[in-house]
């Protein structure tokens, strides 16, 4: 997460952001009740949101709030009750200023004298942030989403502390710079340009503004006091709070640019409030790629995902190579988005005789003469007339087969990496759980070391388990998905392995429980979420080709958004910036993708919805492209933006969440 103080002070901070987000309901702790508020500005609306809690911070994306309660830090969704508590592994104390840092995963926060992070769904424990050999007590964080945090470091010991300067830390560069030896309550910027922050002057506390590397410093007012003040995510305006007399402990909202202040109106009963927060309101995204039917769906995915060859278009991929499976055998196309994901390339499906015109044309559309196409299957499966005509194109084809499904899995697990870093075991009688895996190891890229191999209902078939004896278990972490994949592990000898052995097991209620929990293990910050038809595999298999490594793919019913899939889309609300929905409609239903797009935002206005018929972008979106990048599998994919890229921008991070599943076999 970041280096210790190794980073020198007055080192580079990131790149300011573009921030587009417009100024929602102000938040509040209403002293005389101990209840937080929100507040519409310019109007008399004011709105409980919880008891016995204080100190809030909104998400990036305005959904979701963290607050402390009950000395623990703890995220509620804002426009319903779903509840995340942060979790310690030990005691810590003085828990306080919670904050969201960079799209919202992660949450910030003070504890026990240091800078601690954890995961804002509560998948990860927190822990410190950073670790310093200087005495010091570090407190009041503010993040932002390029990276920064401003905090506040007091020297010696928090039992004795002396002094109040305020930092800023760079999570991308390590680095540290000290902003003001004096100041307090620090608020950086949206765009993390600027802090904001409060010093003694002629006798009261007023309000400064210094920009992130220490210059332009400058008094933002001098009458009243300051405390705790509060950035409106428009950037141009901050809320504070102070005084003694009802009149003056009325909120002020400072105008950056003059210093001119305007008095709020104080909430009926109470004579202060404090603890601002201001709620920004961000457009997230929904969208749908199709096709005409099941295949065309396929063909769709692969160009929302895929550049043309001698093209570079804003948010596509360079394609290395590609992968052909059975359009008519589910069973053969169980692990093939493992191997497109670590080749770098297309999963496509053609039938078992001959190779499609539509799947001919997106192969020379998408790869350079020369490069390998891998078969799945044998000629049983894709005859030789497919290799045959895979040749004539241009291309080199490379069959992967073996004489079953289940030892075509180990040929292609094969393929993929000789010494893996990861193994997942699914059933092979059933596609939801295979797939997921597929999709899991496949996100690890180009040359990724994740395979998937397939049980046999209750027991390993011989290749199977030879293959699994060839590995070491200390080494390889191996992940059963599925109450089948665990049994058939746990009870089969394999001689080659220690007495005692951990393993990974994942499972859920159903297809998309399953998926979940997958999920959730899985990836620590998706930015991107798919949803796929859990009755039809054709659709997963889309799925997986236009999700790639950009988060998990969430079987889902065709009319209804499952409440398993729902409650993950809200728990991962801060990060998640967009669903995407493959199929058309008699697949996922419009109410079910609208509904995943509220999941995600704060409100259903606030839901950008962009359909990507035949994976196309529209004309009339074709503008939209921004200047973002970003690297999928170790390999530049190029600016995001036109449509696609906006909504599909960033890699999500692959970083198994291991001790929380755990398992020894004795």
């Amino acid at each position: 997460m970041a280096a210790g103080m190794a980073g020198a002070p007055g080192a580079t901070a990131a790149e300011p952001v573009t921030w587009q987000a417009t100024d929602g309901r102000l938040m509040y702790l209403n002293g005389a009740r101990n209840t937080l508020q929100t507040h519409e500005v310019g109007t008399g609306s004011y709105t409980d949101f919880l008891a016995d809690a204080t100190q809030p911070s909104w998400s990036p994306d305005g959904s979701r709030v963290a607050y402390v309660k009950n000395g623990r830090v703890e995220t509620r969704r804002y426009t319903g009750s779903t509840l995340v508590k942060i979790q310690e592994q030990g005691s810590v104390s003085s828990v306080g200023d919670p904050t969201f840092l960079g799209r919202g995963d992660t949450i910030v926060y003070s504890g026990s004298g240091r800078l601690r992070y954890a995961s804002s769904d509560g998948s990860r424990y927190g822990q410190p942030l950073f670790s310093t050999s200087e005495d010091g007590c570090d407190r009041e964080p503010s993040a932002s989403v390029n990276g920064l945090i401003a905090f506040v470091r007091t020297g010696d010991t928090c039992g004795s502390p002396t002094g109040s300067a305020v930092w800023i830390h760079d999570i991308n560069t390590g680095g540290f710079t000290k902003l003001t030896d004096v100041g307090d309550d620090p608020a950086i910027s949206p765009d993390g340009t600027r802090v904001a922050f409060v010093r003694e002057a002629d006798g009261l506390r007023r309000l400064f503004v210094v920009n992130v590397d220490g210059t332009g410093e400058r008094q933002l007012t001098f009458e009243d006091g300051a405390e705790m003040p509060a950035w409106s995510p428009s950037g141009d305006r901050i809320v504070l709070t102070n005084g003694t007399d009802e009149d003056a402990a009325a909120p002020r909202i400072v105008d950056v640019a003059t210093g001119e202040a305007t008095r709020m109106p104080l909430p009926p009963g109470t004579s202060s409030v404090t603890n601002m927060a201001w709620q920004p309101l961000r457009k997230q995204g929904a969208g749908r790629v199709w096709g005409a039917d099941s295949y065309g769906t396929n063909i769709a995915a692969s160009r929302w995902t895929w550049n043309t060859v001698g093209q570079s278009e804003p948010g596509l991929i360079d394609a290395r190579s590609a992968v052909l499976i059975s359009k008519d055998s589910p069973s053969y196309a169980l692990t093939g988005q493992s191997l497109a994901g670590q080749k770098l390339g297309p999963l496509l499906m053609t039938s078992e005789t001959s190779l499609s015109a539509n799947v001919q044309a997106e192969l020379k559309r998408t790869l350079k003469p020369g490069a390998t196409v891998y078969l799945v299957g044998g000629t049983d499966i894709l005859s030789s007339s497919v290799a045959s005509k895979v040749g004539s194109l241009g291309f080199t084809p490379k069959r992967l087969s073996g004489t079953s499904r289940y030892s075509t899995s180990v040929a292609v697990a094969k393929a993929v990496t000789s010494a893996p870093d990861y193994v997942f075991l699914a059933t092979g009688t059933d596609y939801h759980s295979a797939m997921s895996a597929s999709a899991a190891a496949g996100a690890l890229g180009y040359g990724g070391k994740g395979t998937v191999v397939l049980n046999e209902g209750n027991k390993l078939s011989s290749s199977v388990k030879s293959y699994l004896n060839t590995l070491d278990p200390d080494r390889t972490m191996v992940v059963p998905v599925g109450a089948s994949a665990k049994y058939a592990l746990t009870h089969t000898y394999l001689s080659n392995w220690p007495d005692s052995w951990s393993y990974y097991p994942i499972s859920g209620s159903g297809h998309d429980g399953t998926s979940v929990a997958l999920a959730e293990f899985w990836w620590s910050a998706p930015q991107v979420a798919g949803l796929a038809w859990s009755d039809s595999w054709r659709g997963g298999v889309s799925a997986g080709v236009g999700m790639l490594s950009y988060g998990p793919v969430l079987w889902t019913d065709e009319s209804t958004l499952s409440e398993t899939s729902a409650s993950y889309l809200r728990r991962q609300a801060a990060g998640v910036n967009s669903v995407i929905a493959f199929g058309g409609t008699g697949s996922i239903s419009a109410a079910e993708l609208t509904a995943a797009g509220s999941a995600i935002s704060a409100g259903t206005s606030l839901v950008d919805y962009r359909p990507y018929y035949n994976g196309l972008v529209p004309a009339q979106q074709s503008a939209l492209a921004d200047s973002r990048s970003r690297s999928v599998g170790g390999t530049d994919a190029g600016a995001a933006g036109a449509g696609a890229g906006e909504l599909r921008s960033g890699t999500a991070t692959v970083a198994p969440d291991l001790d929380s599943v755990r398992t020894t076999n004795k």
